[in-house]
């Protein structure tokens, strides 16, 4: 298999006319096997050589592959505004990193907008930029512009979502004006792709008072915070598959806390002083309870004086930090395991071209590649 990946790679670097006259074409089967293997980057320049490997690149079945061996390999993505440019990178996710150990992030291809004021966190490797109303793949450096509503509405915030079920991206949107409720948008959907209205209980979205950070999407199902009343929080919780709003309690003891993914659960990390107290919901008979798991003790500074941000839970349990700069020679983010009770810092190469030593990348975890075209 590796003299023909090699093979391959050769007949990717020889002038077009060459490979044109290349009679005897490599079974379809063996190209995808091989295709399968090798790095993301590699696979839009493949699509340039002939139209008949530009043909298997873009088949269905090919794309499902990719994305089930990406799920496998999660990498760690990078966002940063340089100029008036919105630059994606993203690097190999360790799995048990070594204390000092290095990974190189390698850069897509550039977007020219500025960063908007939310990214949605990535979903099977495509995510939202709210401020342009924009659906983009960072690794095939595609973006969709979703369509305006038809009547005089206005959206208040979007959600974007994955439907595991039906195999569907979902964009949620709490909408203000002429229709004061909800709307829903599946990309790819058969025809134009279209708002449409759907039934809730009155809830409202929340701007720089939230009592839970973030939002996170876990097997189809969307959490987020909203009012209910004049001073009543709750979770949301949105199926996206039936379209039906669920409400979750929030309890005391996760205010102030972020909502994160435990091994396919919705959990909630809480940073106090010292310490990270890790609480998981649980559920039963129909009844939704909070639960404590860890505690965790922690300082707010790494080994070098650097004053730590939470960045969030990798899919493997571990907790990942990312230091203040700048006191730093160098980018590193820091992950600390749970059961060992291990700090580990993991240098970042590939930002040199960037010229600011100083300029802090938005990180978001398990990202996997997606050669989906949109």
């Amino acid at each position: 298999m590796e003299n023909l990946e090699q093979h391959d790679l050769l007949l990717a670097t020889q002038p077009s006319n060459s490979v044109r006259e290349y009679s005897d074409p490599i079974p379809c089967d063996i190209l995808i096997d091989i295709f399968s293997r090798v790095p993301g980057w590699s696979i839009a320049r493949f699509r340039c050589v002939s139209k008949y490997w530009g043909s298997i690149l873009r088949r269905p079945d090919f794309t499902e592959l990719f994305l089930t061996k990406s799920l496998a390999r999660p990498r760690i993505l990078f966002a940063m505004e340089v100029g008036k440019e919105l630059l994606f990178f993203s690097s190999p996710q360790p799995q048990n990193p070594a204390d000092n150990s290095t990974l190189l992030a390698t850069r897509y291809k550039r977007f020219p907008k500025k960063i908007p004021y939310g990214i949605t966190p990535p979903l099977y490797g495509l995510l939202l930029l709210r401020g342009d109303a924009l659906v983009c793949n960072p690794f095939t450096g595609e973006s969709i512009t979703l369509p305006e509503m038809k009547t005089r509405t206005y959206i208040d915030r979007s959600f974007f979502g994955y439907d595991p079920i039906n195999k569907q991206f979902k964009v949620l949107c709490k909408t203000y004006g002429s229709h004061d409720s909800h709307c829903v948008l599946t990309l790819g959907s058969s025809g134009k792709d279209s708002w449409r209205y759907i039934q809730s209980n009155p809830h409202y979205s929340l701007y720089g008072r939230t009592r839970i950070n973030g939002e996170i999407c876990i097997n189809g199902l969307l959490y987020y915070e909203a009012q209910v009343e004049e001073s009543k929080c709750i979770i949301v919780s949105f199926d996206l598959s039936s379209e039906k709003f669920g409400y979750i309690k929030i309890d005391q003891e996760i205010l102030g806390g972020t909502l994160i993914n435990y091994k396919g659960n919705l959990g909630a990390l809480v940073r106090h002083e010292n310490e990270f107290v890790l609480w998981v919901l649980e559920e039963d008979a129909g009844n939704h309870k909070w639960c404590k798991r860890i505690s965790v003790p922690l300082s707010l500074l790494d080994e070098n004086g650097n004053y730590l941000h939470f960045v969030g839970m990798a899919g493997a349990g571990e907790i990942v930090f990312l230091p203040h700069r700048a006191r730093s020679q160098f980018f590193y983010i820091v992950y600390y395991n749970i059961e060992r009770k291990t700090f580990t810092r993991v240098i970042i190469q590939g930002f040199e071209e960037l010229k600011d030593p100083f300029i802090t990348p938005r990180i978001f975890l398990d990202y996997v590649e997606n050669m989906r075209l949109l």
